[in-house]
């Protein structure tokens, strides 16, 4: 068996431990405000829905699952109720969250039922690991939470199914 010199050694070392520190790593896009009008003005309270979803499946299922993703997210400004949201996912890894913020438990309710969401949950579930989710209420002025509060109530709070 050929040995590498070792300069190559050094060098693949080097891109190792580099996707090796990126497989933590997460983007995340902007919290973005949808501005609808809150269904009960006097509320002060809003609903946060966090998701998270390991990946697993084959290319294609993860495509769908992604292409879903997509939709979903060109049929959230529309949806009533829906204050803003954001969304993650690593960047060499295989896990994506969501935080949407909603004026009442009825509006993410029936977005959870509207047939955009319904869709892309039956496109992708091929590819679904397993997924775990968390409501939490916060004040409404105190807009969404960073993400590392999130992530901490979900993994506190989360349940998750498979």
């Amino acid at each position: 068996m050929p040995t590498l010199p070792p300069a190559c050694l050094k060098r693949w070392a080097g891109i190792a431990l580099l996707l090796g520190a990126l497989g933590g790593c997460a983007i995340a896009t902007p919290y973005r405000e949808v501005g609808q009008a809150p269904a009960d003005a006097s509320a002060d309270a809003a609903l946060v829905a966090i998701t998270e979803a390991r990946l697993g499946g084959d290319r294609a299922s993860r495509a769908a699952f992604w292409d879903g993703v997509r939709e979903v997210e060109r049929s959230l400004p529309s949806q009533p109720g829906l204050l803003g949201y954001a969304l993650r996912r690593e960047l060499l890894g295989n896990t994506a969250w969501t935080m949407t913020v909603w004026d009442s438990e009825e509006a993410l309710d029936r977005f959870v039922g509207a047939s955009a969401h319904r869709s892309a949950m039956a496109a992708g579930d091929p590819a679904i690991a397993s997924v775990r989710f968390a409501r939490l209420t916060r004040a409404r002025d105190a807009g969404p939470p960073p993400w590392p509060e999130a992530l901490d109530a979900l993994a506190r709070r989360g349940q998750g199914y498979r």
